[in-house]
C-alpha cells in the first residue's frame, strides 16, 4: 500500500509553525495581562483637594484688566475636571504700592477693573492674590517686558479653484510672515498673531429676501518662540490659513464670505510665565499620540494652578493690495 501522506512544502510548514507560535504568544500575553488587572475599591484611593485655577494676562495696551477664576479637582486616571466659575472670590492686583480689587462681572464671566486704576507699565512687577470664603488662597507675580518693533510684515495670498458637488469654488489661502530684530544680550520670548477681519453676507433673519453684511474676525496664531541660538539676529514667524467660504453665524444662518476687510499683525514680547504656559498648552493640544507621556500645563500660581503672565504688544496694520 502506497504512503498517502502528502508532503508539505517547507515555506508552508514554516508559515503554519510561525502562526501557531504567534497564537501561543498572544494567548500567553492575554493571560499575563489579565492576571495583572485588579479592581481597586474607590474608597481606599487618596482624596484630592479642589484647587483654584487662575488665568490672568496683563499688558500696557490693556483696555480692561481681567482675570478668570475657576477650580479643579484632579481625579485618578483623568486630566482633571474644571468646575463652574468661582464667583465669590476676592481678587486683588498690586504693583507693590497701589492695590486694586477686580470685581466679578456675571455677564462676561470674569473679574475686571479699569487699567486707569492701576496702569500696567514696562519693567514693573505686579502680583495677583485670590482668596475664597472657604479659606483657600493663591498668588502669583509677573514683570512686564518691553515692547519690540516690527521690522516687516509680509502677507501673500494664493487663489485656487476646487470642484464641490459639481460647482466650482474659489478658495484663497493667506500666508503671513512677521520679521523683527531680536533684543541682544538677554533671554527673550515672543508670540506672533494675525487678526483678519472678513465681511460675510448673511440672510436677514427678519426677511429672508434681504441680506445683511457682518464682520467676522479670525485670529491666526503664529505661535510662541524664544531666541535660543538667535540672540541679536533677525527672527521671523510665518503661517498659512484658508478662511471658510461659508460658516454659521450667531443667528444660525449660513454666512457667505464676501471679502477681506482688514489685517492686523501683532508681535508680543512676553515674560517667561506667558511663554511657558502657552507653549505647554499648544503641546498638550497637539499631543494626539495615546502612547506618549501627557504634557503637563505650566503653572506659576502658588497654591493652585494656572498662569499670571504679562506681555508687551506692537501692532501693524497691513494695507490690502
Amino acid at each position: 500500500m502506497k504512503n498517502l501522506r502528502k508532503h508539505i512544502p517547507l515555506w508552508q510548514a514554516f508559515y503554519h509553525s510561525s502562526l501557531i507560535i504567534l497564537l501561543i504568544i498572544s494567548q500567553l500575553t492575554f493571560f499575563s495581562c489579565k492576571s495583572l488587572v485588579k479592581e481597586i475599591d474607590p474608597s481606599i484611593l487618596p482624596e484630592t483637594d479642589s484647587k483654584l485655577v487662575v488665568a490672568c494676562f496683563i499688558a500696557p495696551q490693556d483696555t480692561v484688566l481681567s482675570a478668570k477664576i475657576t477650580e479643579t479637582k484632579v481625579l485618578i486616571g483623568t486630566i482633571g475636571d474644571i468646575r463652574d466659575d468661582i464667583t465669590n472670590a476676592t481678587v486683588s492686583l498690586s504693583d507693590g504700592t497701589t492695590t486694586i480689587s477686580l470685581v466679578y462681572n456675571k455677564a462676561q464671566g470674569y473679574y475686571r477693573a479699569l487699567p486707569s486704576k492701576l496702569p500696567i507699565l514696562t519693567g514693573k512687577t505686579y502680583s495677583i492674590v485670590v482668596s475664597t470664603p472657604d479659606g483657600r488662597k493663591v498668588s502669583a507675580s509677573t514683570t512686564v517686558p518691553s515692547d519690540v518693533a516690527i521690522r516687516e510684515v509680509k502677507v501673500d495670498s494664493l487663489k485656487s479653484v476646487d470642484s464641490q458637488r459639481g460647482n466650482s469654488v474659489t478658495n484663497t489661502e493667506y500666508t503671513v510672515k512677521l520679521i523683527w530684530q531680536d533684543v541682544v544680550g538677554m533671554k527673550n520670548y515672543y508670540r506672533g498673531l494675525g487678526l483678519f477681519d472678513f465681511i460675510y453676507q448673511i440672510p436677514d433673519p427678519k426677511n429672508n429676501k434681504n441680506t445683511i453684511f457682518s464682520s467676522f474676525s479670525t485670529i491666526l496664531d503664529l505661535r510662541t518662540i524664544d531666541d535660543k541660538d538667535t540672540d541679536g539676529q533677525l527672527i521671523s514667524l510665518s503661517r498659512s490659513f484658508q478662511p471658510l467660504n461659508n460658516q454659521g453665524s450667531s443667528t444660525g444662518q449660513n454666512a457667505k464670505l464676501i471679502r477681506l476687510k482688514t489685517i492686523q499683525v501683532g508681535l508680543f514680547q512676553t515674560d517667561t510665565h506667558y511663554y511657558n504656559y502657552h507653549t505647554s498648552l499648544r503641546k498638550q493640544r497637539e499631543n494626539n499620540n495615546p502612547f506618549a507621556e501627557p504634557v503637563l500645563l505650566y503653572t506659576n500660581v502658588n497654591g493652585g494652578f494656572g498662569c499670571f503672565g504679562s506681555y508687551n504688544a506692537t501692532w501693524q496694520d497691513v494695507k490690502l493690495k
